[in-house]
């Protein structure tokens, strides 16, 4: 509940304090991959899943984050992801900054030899065929 809190009052900060540092966004989602490192663990692939995370100029992520839904941080990995996400479109509105505008899908979930959640293949919405 106070990691829930303290997040909550970093969003309020973002929202008031709209400059956003590139640094700040590097921070956020190296907080993110030690928290989601921290307890990964898995005993099948539905024991994982993915968050969207960053956020393209044009819209939508810019990745996705695998983690493991039995984690005793998994709404704080879901706060943080959320986090990368608000970041990111803070520093893109405030900075006009423009971004290729392929949609980035979401990575099949596995649980790999080591019992962690992992990304898979990443999933394509073109079909290719015949020319």
């Amino acid at each position: 509940m106070l990691k829930q809190i303290i997040l909550a009052l970093l969003f309020i900060g973002v929202a008031v304090n709209a400059k956003v540092s590139r640094e700040q966004i590097a921070d956020a989602h190296k907080e993110l991959a030690a928290v989601v490192q921290a307890d990964n663990k898995c005993t099948t692939p539905a024991d994982c899943t993915t968050e969207p995370t960053g956020s393209r100029a044009c819209g939508g992520p810019n990745g996705y984050i695998v983690y493991s839904v039995k984690s005793s941080n998994a709404e704080n990995i879901r706060l943080l992801a959320q986090k990368t996400v608000k970041l990111e479109r803070l520093y893109n509105s405030d900075n006009s900054v423009m971004s290729i505008c392929s949609m980035v899908m979401p990575p099949t979930v596995v649980c790999d030899q080591a019992k962690k959640c992992a990304a898979g293949s990443t999933s394509s919405p073109f079909i290719s065929g015949p020319l």
